[in-house]
């Protein structure tokens, strides 16, 4: 845990001095973490993990790589496997081929729409031609 939480300290280019005055504690009480000489409790564990967007597994190197930002979109909106795997392979496309893939989504989904209209109207006129085409007693009748 000790290098972990110093490499997620360095990763974010914070000094020792920031990361304790955010998380309300003394210096000395980081550099011990740091260190190794003694571990944070539960709920501090919990606060650095979140001041870093790191796991709490990745502090106690129970995994060996920190959470990416994809995990954490994945896990924050209950995604599926599946849609966790469509949502990588669209933010590995080169940005030309993403703006290309909306522009088709756009478009289908307004096709799609205009086609689903266009039969409510169709339907709608199919009904006022039968309703023409009935003779005036039968309009009575009803």
């Amino acid at each position: 845990m000790t290098n972990n939480i110093k490499i997620a300290r360095e990763k974010t280019n914070m000094t020792q001095k920031e990361c304790a005055d955010k998380l309300g504690i003394t210096l000395r009480a980081w550099q011990t973490y740091e260190q190794g000489v003694s571990e944070p409790k539960n709920e501090l564990l919990c606060n650095i993990a979140d001041m870093f967007s790191v796991s709490i597994d990745y502090l106690l190197g129970r995994s060996k790589r920190e959470q990416t930002t994809i995990d954490k979109l994945a896990s924050e909106f209950n995604m599926s496997a599946f849609e966790k795997k469509i949502f990588e392979g669209y933010v590995n496309l080169p940005k030309e081929m993403r703006s290309d893939l909306m522009e088709f989504l756009h478009k289908a989904v307004a096709e799609t729409m205009e086609e689903s209209s266009d039969t409510e109207i169709e339907t709608t006129d199919c009904g006022k031609l039968e309703d023409d085409a009935r003779t005036p007693q039968e309009k009575d009748a009803v």
